[in-house]
Parts: C-alpha cells; structure tokens; sequence
C-alpha cells in the first residue's frame, strides 16, 4: 500500500496598505505617545514563508532618540514570557481595533 500525498492549499494572506498606514495616526496602544506609532504585527501564524496577516495589526510606537520603543520591547525585548506575551499581543490589537472604530476609521459595509 502506497500512501497518497494530500496537497493543503497555502492560505492567502490579508494585505492592506491602507489599513497599516491608519494604524499609524493612532497613539501607542500601550504608552499612549503619539506620532512615533507603527502597525505592529501581531506574532502568530507566521514563519517559514509565511507572513503574519494585516488582519492583526497592533498600534506600537517605535524606537526613538534616548527611548526603547514599545514595538521594539514587544518583539527584542525579551520582557515577556511566551504567555504574557500572546495576551499583550492579543489585548494591542483589540484596542487598536476599538480606536479605529471610535475614530470613525472602521466602516462596516453590506
């Protein structure tokens, strides 16, 4: 008996320009500093290949002169175990996604 490959189909990735660039008018999520933001990409489901979805994106602000950002902190800093880590991950991008709504930046279409 032979066995039989299954092939399983690579999973599109959401991509979203537009989407990453309003993440960026927000405040940090975390520290709440403003105009140093990036869209920060929540870390599951990627590697080897595969890229992590614009789907999950986190509102984090950068490094800057003299300050560690909380992006950078959130993905070198090594500040987190892996747990604490996953519910800070999963708690940035709610709030991100509740700022965006409250702001007027999410629509819901029929």
């Amino acid at each position: 008996m032979t066995a039989k490959l299954i092939g399983i189909p690579k999973l599109l990735t959401f991509r979203s320009e537009e989407l990453r660039r309003v993440v960026t008018l927000l405040p940090c999520m975390n520290c709440g500093v403003e105009r140093f933001t990036q869209a920060a990409h929540l870390n599951f489901g990627k590697g080897m290949g595969i890229k992590a979805s614009d789907a999950a994106l986190a509102a984090l602000c950068c490094d800057r002169p003299g300050v560690r950002g909380c992006h950078s902190l959130l993905d070198q800093g090594g500040v987190f175990t892996k747990e604490e880590r996953r519910a800070f991950e999963y708690e940035m991008v709610a709030k991100t996604y509740i700022a965006l709504a409250e702001r007027g930046y999410l629509r819901v279409v029929k």
